[in-house]
């Protein structure tokens, strides 16, 4: 009768509406009994700074090389919630739809990095479905949604998310807070799962990931954001901006009809290679290594060839070897000999798959994100084998070092004779003069 009087919004012929809820704990608020109001939320999980208190997020025990991703039956949640929140039903999260659905959370998560730029958006800034989810996936999981949860346990992934299982990938906890804040009806710990550790896919020579992470090294200029660029259906732009902190972009990779990942791509910045090769753990969430150089670019494939075996070396002396493959970038423009012969040297000589050349600009990514899925999916191949006993390593770094010392020397006698034909042309010494 008090909301009633307040507000005839506050009642229906169901009973309390969201209007009068909030209006009695107004009431409450202004009035009292404040305790009512405090009883609620902490009946909800809130702590007195109106955060989700930690003993309500699952704690999570996992190794190093355990990754988390979203269950199906949070999958089936957040598709229920776009649709909620597309307002106009175009099928794109409009900025203003995103900030209201995020209105709930203590922040809207996805206007800053590494999340802003990870996906393609629409010219407005809009989220489309196939960000927010795989669109073909997507199809699934509105099937799914007609069946009982038993039938939804056992498709395995009928969808896939874009932002939210970047999310979950690299903080689960603060994906599960932000399911809660959006009225995730379950138990908390029934929105994600932790997978099988990544030494043990090797041993069974398979993996059942839903979404991988591949580590993308390379020098300045290489093509390294190029690459993540078409990923997320950006065009390729000659301007060059260098990359000063570590970057995401994210997609659906369809294997088969049947399998679809999730890849996460992660450029590795300049400076970042070095934080990672000074932490024992860096490469246990890897799932695979891409090595891309400029193959018209003699430095560029020196660089990344060094990378690689140092990558691989890391990996060898902690316990946490990944697959790796390279990629020989900018194949439109006029290759460099010495350096297709060394990057064909080095992948003989630590045994990873032969150099993948592509080309963004002429829009020919070589099917590169196939393979790199397919190569994360059998994690006990393309691991380097470094043998530094038996000077594998060493006869791969002899190579780029003395091929660029010999392309120099070329290079320096091949000018001095062009100099020298110049000179004698002249003087009238050519064409019998």
């Amino acid at each position: 009768m008090l909301v009633q009087n307040k507000s005839s919004e506050g009642v229906n012929e169901r009973g309390l509406t969201l209007t009068g809820f909030l209006l009695l704990h107004a009431l409450f608020i202004e009035e009292g009994p404040i305790q009512t109001t405090w009883t609620t939320l902490r009946r909800f999980g809130y702590n007195d700074d109106m955060k989700l208190d930690d003993d309500f997020i699952p704690r999570l025990k996992r190794a190093p090389d355990q990754s988390v991703e979203l269950t199906n039956q949070a999958l089936v949640f957040l598709v229920k919630i776009f649709d909620e929140f597309d307002g106009d039903s175009d099928k794109v999260l409009q900025p203003r739809e995103l900030e209201d659905l995020f209105s709930t959370a203590m922040e809207s998560h996805w206007i800053e990095n590494p999340y802003k730029d990870a996906v393609e958006k629409n010219a407005h800034g809009g989220l489309s479905l196939d960000a927010f989810l795989s669109q073909k996936s997507g199809r699934l999981l509105w099937i799914v949604l007609s069946l009982n949860l038993k039938s939804i346990l056992r498709i395995k992934d009928a969808s896939v998310l874009h932002n939210w299982a970047l999310m979950t990938l690299l903080n689960p906890t603060f994906s599960v807070e932000n399911l809660k804040y959006m009225g995730y009806p379950g138990d908390p710990s029934s929105a994600i799962r932790v997978t099988r550790r990544r030494h043990v896919d090797r041993k069974k020579q398979h993996s059942e990931r839903n979404v991988l992470q591949c580590f993308i090294f390379g020098p300045m200029k290489a093509g390294k954001s190029a690459l993540l660029n078409s990923f997320i259906g950006r065009p390729y732009s000659e301007v060059y901006n260098p990359t000063s902190e570590d970057r995401y972009a994210v997609n659906v990779v369809d294997i088969s009809r049947e399998n679809k990942k999730y890849l996460v791509l992660r450029e590795i910045s300049e400076d970042g290679v070095t934080k990672l090769l000074a932490n024992r753990e860096s490469l246990a969430s890897c799932d695979i290594a891409v090595f891309v150089h400029d193959r018209s670019d003699e430095s560029s494939w020196s660089a990344s060839s060094e990378l690689l075996l140092n990558i691989a070396a890391h990996g060898e002396n902690t316990g946490f070897q990944v697959p790796c493959l390279i990629v020989a970038a900018k194949d439109d423009q006029d290759s460099f000999t010495m350096a297709i012969q060394g990057a064909n040297m080095v992948s003989q000589d630590t045994r990873v798959e032969a150099p993948v050349p592509i080309s963004v600009q002429l829009g020919d990514p070589n099917n590169i994100f196939h393979r790199i899925v397919t190569a994360a999916e059998h994690p006990h191949l393309n691991i380097p084998k470094t043998e530094v006993g038996n000077g594998l390593m060493n006869r791969s770094l002899m190579f780029v070092s003395v091929g660029v010392a010999a392309v120099t020397a070329v290079g320096w006698v091949l000018a001095y004779f062009q100099g020298r034909m110049r000179s004698v042309k002249n003087k009238g010494f050519v064409n019998g003069s």
